[in-house]
């Protein structure tokens, strides 16, 4: 919990105030895949998509399927992760024990079940992905061609209980995603690119060791905004049961849920993102992106060539191979390096007592 603050008994919505709702809403019998990259993807715009989710089964019998109940019945003995302790592991609770808290539950800012191994080879869960199929305006998904084993993580299942929620941030190596909520509400704020960190995430909170989201809304949210010129302007909204939100990459966002929540969203990278996400990846993730040129050399010579056109400062003097080569070599000399050190630090101490 906030330790001085009790929000558990507290009315979110009278406490946050309306949402300004200044998102465009479609519904996808409007829109076609094409026309979603001209009119959201290019401009990097967010968007609420309606009637996705419509043919879910997830969604369908939702009710009974993806309910808290529901989940319990099918996979109660199953752990899922709901956090990390304070070294960095994964902390994973049982679904039924969870179900359980969840129902009965006071707390300030709650635990949340954030699980990204649901659908992975083995896992008893793996059935859950039968139950949802990709909105075909995301279906591209790039990272999917180095292979399931290999690419970074990509996909969750989200149960969360009503005042929990994720902190702003935006999502790792230039990715987009898309998160359907299957049942409950969410309060959302967004903040376009390029907002400087000091602005989106105040010292104030920073300085707070949990850094909860509903701290953010509730208590630092009205000084962020103040003063901000037209074109910083946040984008706030509230989401339900059956909607899908597109967040472009590079966007901050945090999200808190209203009510207790049943949500999947998925981040990808595609043609249009690729120039972001592969730049990010060379440095984020260098020997994947190793394997990854391979591959699109052949399957997305399109791709290809973009990549070999950002490699080192663009000239063409310079091919993706090297770049990826020697950022890997540096790497290992600095450790060489380091580790040299440490040995002629432990020489020293060592001939010193001698």
């Amino acid at each position: 919990g906030g330790g001085k603050y009790t929000w558990g008994s507290l009315d979110l919505d009278k406490a946050l105030g309306p949402p300004a709702n200044n998102i465009e809403r479609i519904h996808c019998k409007d829109v076609s895949p094409e026309e979603f990259v001209q009119r959201f993807e290019l401009p990097a715009k967010p968007c609420i998509i309606r009637g996705l989710l419509d043919e879910w089964p997830a969604y369908k019998e939702g009710k009974s399927k993806w309910s808290f109940q529901g989940l319990q019945d099918r996979f109660g003995d199953v752990r899922l992760k709901c956090g990390e302790d304070d070294d960095g592991y994964k902390v994973k609770l049982r679904l039924d024990h969870f179900v359980r808290y969840v129902e009965e539950q006071k707390d300030d800012a709650p635990l949340y079940i954030f699980d990204a191994d649901f659908g992975d080879e083995g896992k008893p869960t793996i059935p859950l992905l039968d139950d949802f199929s990709m909105p075909p305006y995301f279906a591209e998904d790039l990272y999917s061609l180095v292979g399931e084993k290999r690419r970074p993580p990509y996909r969750w299942m989200l149960l969360g209980p009503k005042r929990s929620g994720s902190s702003m941030h935006i999502d790792p190596l230039a990715t987009s995603a898309w998160n359907s909520i299957i049942s409950g509400r969410k309060r959302w704020v967004l903040f376009p690119p390029g907002m400087p960190k000091s602005v989106v995430k105040p010292k104030a909170w920073m300085d707070k060791p949990d850094r909860e989201a509903i701290d953010w809304f509730l208590l630092h949210y009205k000084d962020v905004k103040k003063g901000l010129p037209s074109h910083e302007e946040p984008i706030e909204l509230e989401m339900g049961a059956g909607e899908t939100i597109y967040v472009p990459g590079g966007w901050w966002h945090t999200v808190l849920n209203l009510e207790d929540s049943v949500a999947v969203t998925q981040n990808f990278c595609s043609t249009t993102s690729f120039p972001a996400v592969w730049q990010d990846s060379v440095t984020g993730r260098t020997k994947l992106s190793r394997s990854w040129l391979k591959v699109l050399q052949t399957t997305r010579p399109d791709l290809y060539t973009i990549a070999q056109s950002l490699a080192g400062s663009g000239d063409g003097r310079t091919t993706a191979e090297e770049e990826l080569d020697s950022i890997v070599k540096d790497r290992r000399e600095k450790k060489e390096k380091k580790k040299a050190k440490k040995r002629a630090r432990k020489d020293a101490k060592k001939s010193s007592r001698d």
